[in-house]
């Protein structure tokens, strides 16, 4: 049973916005999916506060005012921004007429508080990628570029005042006021957007805000109609057809060692499980914390794979002594500080490993986002057996909706990761519904960033959808393993009362590692579909991403079909003969 704070997240309202030709979604403070005569424009604008480590306030509307006159609609909300010690409050306007969308943000500081930005924000489609764009400046100049098509490690865009574009004949264009904008590639941390926001991160931050400081920004947007017409996609029709063949397997699948603040339950052996993930720091604990998981790991059944953070070379020998070498898979070594495997520890690591003869494998890559990883590409080691990164969806936004359409930038990142290095397969994870910890915090705070990495949504079916999601879109060819949340706890597949749906289902998936995962024909908006050919049978596992209880057809090869029934946000398993 949902508890209500559950519920209000995955059952959240949204509201239809209809004026002339232009159609959105109001989801609390956010303008979303904005559509031109049936055609895709803008994932969506709002306003963000975010304070000295980069945390979002969170925003409450507690009004809103709707008026319709010659033709036009206007929306005028009042929001409260609240959370880690700070607040702040503005009003959001947004004016549809015939032919623009004007947004408009008026906000105060009630009390001082450090900032690290204020202001609108602009959310541009993921499928924007490669579409030509004019930039112009603040001084009037124009510039032709184009969103990038790979993931851009720095921004592809400064210094703006408008961005116009072309889609399907029709021309749309922004216009910035109140401050200089700039654009980065948010699906670097697996956003599904391209972010134009407020205030350029080549200013100094954070910022002392007064009381009773202001902020006046606004967005225009304008469209010219062509003589083309937006082609309405046909109506799903709520069937898939499953092909007879396909290019990927299932990946090895791992846990991370439960967190030592967490009470940890003994964890039954799962049967296709490939390692437990320990991430090791130094630090007065680590004795145990070594202790803990190789415990943790023996329960399982399974070897370690390390993951070690440090701020000197020194500190890695001084780990290795504590470690079971001969019962660690893989090993990696990551900067305290930047995240990122630096040149001199990899040196380190590589050297202690040979006199100490270790066997396994050795990884480099971030031990945060592949953010850190991407900007960082020229000092991967080249001689690293291979790369690993780690991802949550919640980096900019909790939404449930951000949430679920992380899923194919999931993929895009592993993607964009093998390119970066070329033949070395990925170890991926830890994956996890909150970040571990703060990768670009201005102050270290452990405390705060212990209490935010645990999401209230692990025990509920949601997570199991989400998480067959994620396996889905990392099942490529040069994807081995991926690491999964916690063995128990909290944050964890397995809780006093059993595993987790999350737990059910991944222990079905490592059952069938490394088999073949058949290629599929159609498209469910919100299904996702996972067939795998597990010796002379199929296993169907099928999870239904969206609000509504939904029925699908399967069409297996040959002329067998079968039904498939979901409750909102679940994940189903089907074996057929």
């Amino acid at each position: 049973m949902l508890n209500d704070e559950n519920h209000a997240r995955l059952f959240a309202p949204s509201e239809t916005v209809e004026a002339a030709a232009w159609r959105a979604e109001l989801r609390n403070d956010e303008l979303s999916d904005i559509t031109f005569n049936g055609m895709p424009v803008l994932r969506a604008i709002r306003a963000v506060v975010r304070d000295h480590d980069w945390r979002t306030l969170v925003p409450t509307v507690s009004r809103v005012a709707q008026h319709s006159r010659d033709g036009g609609v206007t929306l005028l909300l009042d929001i409260d921004f609240a959370g880690f010690g700070s607040s702040y409050t503005g009003e959001l306007a947004i004016h549809f007429t015939k032919n623009s969308v004007k947004v408009t943000f008026d906000g105060v500081a009630p009390a001082a508080f450090r900032s690290n930005r204020i202001g609108l924000v602009v959310l541009h489609r993921p499928d924007d990628a490669g579409r030509a764009v004019t930039i112009g400046s603040p001084g009037g100049a124009s510039t032709p570029s184009f969103f990038p098509v790979d993931i851009s490690p720095h921004q592809p865009f400064l210094d703006l005042s408008s961005m116009e574009w072309e889609r399907d004949g029709t021309r749309f264009r922004l216009d910035f006021h109140g401050d200089v904008f700039e654009t980065e590639d948010q699906r670097n941390w697996t956003d599904a957007s391209f972010k134009t926001y407020s205030t350029p991160l080549s200013k100094p931050f954070p910022v002392e805000v007064s009381a009773g400081d202001r902020v006046h920004q606004s967005v225009l947007l304008t469209v010219t109609p062509g003589s083309a017409t937006a082609v309405p996609r046909p109506a799903s029709k709520g069937v898939f057809t499953v092909l007879d063949g396909g290019t990927a397997r299932v990946p090895a699948l791992s846990l991370s060692a439960t967190s030592a603040t967490a009470p940890r339950t003994r964890s039954e052996p799962i049967p296709g499980l490939d390692a437990l993930l320990l991430e090791l720091v130094p630090g007065p604990d680590t004795e145990r914390t070594v202790r803990g998981a190789a415990d943790e790991a023996t329960d399982l059944n399974v070897p370690l794979d390390v993951r070690l953070s440090v701020d000197s070379p020194q500190r890695i020998g001084e780990l290795l002594e504590l470690l079971p070498l001969d019962n660690v898979l893989r090993l990696a070594v990551f900067d305290a500080s930047s995240h990122v495997t630096e040149p001199e520890l990899w040196a380190e690591l590589r050297d202690e490993t040979r006199r100490r003869e270790f066997s396994g494998a050795l990884l480099a890559g971030a031990r945060s986002h592949f953010t850190e990883l991407n900007r960082s590409a020229d000092r991967l080691p080249p001689d690293a057996d291979a790369v690993s990164f780690s991802i949550t969806p919640q980096m900019h936004a909790t939404e449930v909706p951000h949430v679920v359409e992380t899923l194919p930038m999931q993929r895009l990142v592993a993607l964009n990761a093998l390119r970066i290095g070329p033949g070395r397969p990925l170890h991926l994870g830890p994956v996890t519904l909150k970040a571990r910890f703060n990768a670009v915090a201005t102050e270290r705070d452990d405390a705060a960033a212990e209490a935010m990495a645990t999401d209230p949504l692990q025990p509920e079916g949601f997570t199991a959808a989400w998480l067959l999601g994620s396996i889905a879109a990392l099942s490529v060819p040069g994807v081995e393993s991926v690491s999964y949340f916690e063995a128990t706890g909290p944050r964890g597949i397995r809780g006093p009362g059993g595993l987790t749906p999350a737990g059910e289902l991944l222990a079905a998936l490592a059952a069938v590692r490394g088999c073949e995962v058949l290629e599929v024909a159609g498209e469910v908006p919100g299904v996702v579909l996972y067939p795998v050919r597990d010796g002379g049978r199929t296993v169907l596992f099928a999870a239904n991403l969206t609000a509504q209880a939904l029925s699908v057809v399967v069409r297996l090869p040959g002329s067998d079909t079968t039904n498939l029934e979901f409750e909102p946000w679940t994940a189903v398993v089907r074996r057929v003969d």
